[in-house]
């Protein structure tokens, strides 16, 4: 059975999430012309996905935001609210009235390489239309140029991947440093030998969560060395960005290691804790938006990635890693975790004071 469910969620799983058509990106557009072109060109945005102006993949790859000036959506874009900027400049409007060549400016999260590239190639299929329909109606050569700009440096698909490995490391240990372990000391007896000691029992699961985590951290820390070491990781924090990053990772280490330490003792035996355990760190992984974004995932996987733990430790990584972000663009994925981490270390003792 195990050798049938394994391979069998990856294939679901994987299958469904890697490569699916990426949806509902949120786009902020800055417009400083506000004339019949501009308008124009903001409304093949908002309808090319309907497939009325020949859309790329006929599907809501994006949702715009209107956002105030340029500054305020830099803001949005550097706390992950948005995936790209697009900027119609004062005189756009002007320019192509008068048959002049003008430019859209577009600023994009290139951290999420797979987002930049859909949401690049829509917005210049969009900004071709326009030229197509002026050109039609008043022969002239004038145009629309799209010009992309990298908001961040250019990050690599594996750098990508590496924060969802960091958190994959945290849920290992918690497996094996955490559920096994337990469920060995269970079937030794020394669990029950825990009640003849002189600690009472909240030091006792006080002591096995802080020991599991210290194993989970410990598995984090070396894998995040090792990644620099060969590339996977090349980071732009500074010092506020590494304590808020290592605090992402003690948090989401303490609250999974709970959850598994509630799952192992409740199990009826080893076997059956490996044989479920294993499932839940696939499905966990691959719906954490890991190995690709969870606006490309079909919306059953999109409403377990917005329970996910895991979800919410990468993107705060990523914020953390490559943006260089300090603590209030992390703020609600740090509220997530805090909750979910209080709600399992009440499960876990609640569990070990039934075992014990």
């Amino acid at each position: 059975m195990a050798a049938i469910i394994g391979p069998f969620l990856s294939l679901v799983l994987l299958g469904y999430a890697f490569g699916g058509a990426i949806t509902y990106a949120p786009v902020a557009v800055v417009r400083e012309s506000n004339g019949q072109f501009s308008s124009e060109f903001v409304g093949i945005l908002r309808t090319q996905l309907s497939c009325q102006y020949g859309g790329v993949n006929c599907q809501n790859s994006y949702t715009l935001i209107d956002a105030s000036d340029l500054a305020s959506a830099q803001v949005m874009l550097r706390k992950g609210l948005v995936k790209a900027i697009i900027f119609i400049p004062l005189g756009f409007d002007q320019a192509l009235a008068t048959h002049t060549n003008t430019q859209v400016n577009v600023y994009l999260d290139n951290t999420d390489p797979i987002s930049a590239a859909a949401i690049t190639g829509e917005l210049t299929q969009a900004a071709q239309q326009l030229s197509t329909r002026i050109q039609i109606n008043s022969p002239t050569t004038t145009g629309i140029n799209v010009i992309l700009a990298d908001f961040y440096r250019n990050v690599f698909y594996i750098e990508f991947m590496a924060p969802g490995s960091l958190v994959q490391s945290i849920m290992f240990a918690s497996i094996i440093g955490g559920g096994i372990s337990i469920l060995e000391d269970k079937e030794r007896g020394i669990i029950e030998g825990y009640l003849v000691s002189p600690l009472k029992q909240y030091e006792i699961i006080v002591g096995v969560l802080f020991a599991g985590v210290t194993k989970a951290m410990f598995s984090a820390t070396t894998l995040f060395v090792l990644s620099l070491m060969i590339g996977a990781i090349r980071p732009s924090a500074g010092i506020v960005g590494y304590v808020l990053m290592f605090f992402t990772l003690f948090l989401t280490s303490l609250g999974v290691i709970s959850m598994m330490t509630a799952y192992a003792v409740g199990a009826t035996s080893r076997n059956a804790y490996t044989f479920t355990a294993f499932p839940i760190n696939i499905t966990l992984y691959f719906t954490s938006g890991a190995v690709y974004p969870t606006n490309g995932f079909p919306t059953w996987m999109q409403e377990i990635a917005k329970v996910n733990p895991e979800a919410y430790a990468v993107d705060a990584l990523r914020l953390l890693i490559y943006k260089g972000a300090g603590l209030t663009p992390v703020l609600g994925d740090f509220a997530f975790l805090t909750v979910f981490t209080v709600i399992m270390i009440a499960l876990a003792t609640l569990a070990f004071k039934r075992a014990l």
